[in-house]
């Protein structure tokens, strides 16, 4: 048991350099909103930043007891768990992660730039405190 509680927290320790890393683009981003490069890096630190929470998401679930694999399960068991507070976002993070992970379309990536700078990074600063209380 103490090895899954020391792989959530190793995993959030990764996760939260990545949501700087993430925070820092959307800034950027704000700055310089029609910079290709920038739209790259927040897309990628987005890509990246989604993947590590819901990693830490299953890390935590399995030391909690929780049995879950897929990403859409896992999501689905953080918010009955009260980890998340917003499910549905975090679905539809999912959605548009896979979506920018195999199909690139300036519309499209346009569009998930808004989304992560209007709802998504909000929901990952959300989930970050809610580890962050967990490691105290």
């Amino acid at each position: 048991m103490k090895q899954m509680d020391i792989r959530w927290r190793q995993r959030f320790e990764h996760l939260q350099a990545a949501l700087k890393r993430l925070q820092h683009a959307v800034q950027v981003h704000t700055q310089m909103p029609g910079d290709d490069l920038i739209q790259i890096a927040v897309i990628k630190s987005f890509e990246i930043t989604f993947e590590l929470s819901w990693k830490t998401m299953k890390d935590y679930l399995k030391y909690n007891g929780a049995d879950v694999k897929l990403p859409r399960e896992i999501i689905k068991q953080a918010f009955s768990d009260a980890m998340l507070l917003d499910g549905q976002v975090w679905i539809d993070m999912l959605d548009d992660r896979n979506l920018m992970a195999h199909v690139y379309d300036e519309k499209l990536a346009l569009m998930a730039i808004a989304h992560i700078c209007q709802r998504y990074l909000a929901a990952m600063v959300q989930l970050h405190d809610y580890f962050l209380e967990k490691m105290r």
